[in-house]
């Protein structure tokens, strides 16, 4: 496939977890006022929209609608300023853990800063940032790396399309495939 149909396609498949995420709220006003901002193309502010209406509603939000809020949040540009609230929302935090303030770990020039981490499988994954010439973490990470317990990163470059939810879905397979018994 081009870039560009790999581009339509990448954006396709988000935008069904958008759906998926709207659809966390339940009144219907709610959920096209969503649904809209995706439409229009203004993610960054439908996703702070969405955060609020959760935190109004008080409405629980289970591990893998959290993971991917985080997900999308990130995709955005805005995880560093939704961070807490998506690790606040309503609802325990059970096998797949959105984690926040955890202290980098450095790896060649670069930072890694544990993001989620699978509590079944014990993979971790961690956004990889590079230091600014003034010292600083970059603010968007340059890549997307899953620790597996035996030592193997698996690393998704941001610049590739999809990278986030790649990573994503490399941090939950392990759990996956032993709970579907294969």
């Amino acid at each position: 496939m081009d870039e560009r149909g790999e581009r339509v396609r990448a954006y396709a498949a988000e935008g069904v977890v958008w759906s998926r995420l709207a659809g966390l709220l339940p009144g219907s006003e709610d959920v096209e006022l969503i649904q809209a901002c995706w439409d229009i193309g203004e993610q960054e502010g439908g996703l702070f929209r969405l955060v609020d209406r959760l935190f109004e509603l008080e409405l629980s939000v289970d591990d893998s609608a959290r993971a991917e809020l985080a997900a999308m949040a990130s995709q955005w540009g805005v995880w560093d300023q939704l961070a807490t609230d998506i690790v606040d929302l309503p609802g325990s935090q059970g096998r797949l853990r959105v984690l926040e303030g955890l202290e980098p770990v450095d790896r060649d020039g670069t930072a890694l800063v544990p993001w989620m981490r699978c509590e079944g499988c014990g993979r971790v994954l961690a956004m990889e940032h590079r230091y600014e010439s003034w010292g600083a973490l970059s603010f968007q990470p340059v890549s997307y790396v899953v620790s597996v317990p035996d030592g193997t990163l698996l690393g998704f470059d941001d610049e590739k399309e999809g990278a986030v939810w790649r990573a994503l879905d490399a941090l939950t397979t392990a759990c996956r495939v032993a709970a579907a018994g294969g």
